[in-house]
């Protein structure tokens, strides 16, 4: 949701390649029992596909991607991929709007800047994993996914933080591994049902325009106060337009929740 005109296109195409395969299928001069196999095995490498690929889908539902549903009219702010030389200022634009957030933070970034890390922590903002390092993990090992999520939590603590059992895989993306290893280690895995593509960095307006979209209660809202991996991000264009978006998100009356509260 909140996406950019070329990921609408991408979906549109695949509805409509979707829906032309099944007609196609229907078609083919073969006994009907044929037919159904051949959709139900398409059928199923499209789920394995969607499920590594789609951060909000999970046929069994271990994905949380909306706040509850006796959340009404509320918004969880989410930052991914920091803490950077930014995220104070990311922190005074919150404190202004008297707004708490969840940060899912790379603990290799946090060891750039444990300060601003602590600032967060300290000011009542919930720190959450998002991994060491910005790696994708869909094909991962479980012994990997363990690592990492270890290692990071081991290193935020190191830095003075106790995060919280709530995980998101870098760019959602996820395996069955990575569900049996939060399961064992007690982590809830987050997605987020508003993405705005502010690491792309376009104007200040069209990313609030795309917050306001569609924006529906029990929303989880994506941003970045980090850039993946890199040392030097340049956020500036979702610092430009997050005071709009929580003005007009709060102008609708949406209420702020941290997802460790829901």
């Amino acid at each position: 949701m909140g996406a950019k005109a070329r990921a609408w296109l991408n979906r549109s195409m695949l509805v409509l390649g979707v829906t032309a395969g099944v007609a196609v299928v229907m078609a083919l001069p073969v006994a009907l029992g044929i037919k159904v196999v051949v959709l139900f095995v398409a059928a199923a490498v499209g789920t394995a596909v969607a499920f590594r690929q789609i951060p909000a889908f999970d046929p069994f539902g271990r994905v949380h991607w909306r706040l509850p549903r006796q959340a009404a009219r509320t918004c969880a702010v989410t930052f991914d991929d920091g803490p950077s030389a930014e995220t104070p200022r990311v922190l005074e634009i919150l404190q202004r709007y008297d707004v708490k957030a969840t940060f899912f933070v790379l603990s290799s970034n946090a060891r750039r800047h444990p300060e601003a890390l602590r600032m967060l922590a300290a000011n009542g903002h919930t720190i959450a994993v998002h991994g060491v390092s910005h790696q994708k993990l869909h094909h991962a090992t479980e012994a990997d996914i363990e690592r990492e999520l270890s290692t990071s939590a081991r290193e935020l603590a190191d830095l003075g933080v106790s995060p919280a059992a709530l995980y998101r895989p870098p760019h959602g993306l996820k395996n069955g591994a990575v569900f049996r290893v939060t399961r064992r280690l007690g982590y809830r895995v987050w997605a987020w049902s508003r993405g705005i593509w502010d690491t792309d960095r376009p104007a200040p307006e069209l990313l609030v325009k795309r917050t306001m979209r569609f924006a529906c209660s029990r929303m989880v809202l994506l941003l970045h106060d980090g850039r993946g991996d890199e040392e030097k991000p340049d956020i500036s264009a979702m610092l430009a337009a997050l005071p709009g978006i929580l003005e007009r998100l709060r102008g609708r009356g949406f209420r702020f929740v941290t997802l460790d509260k829901v």
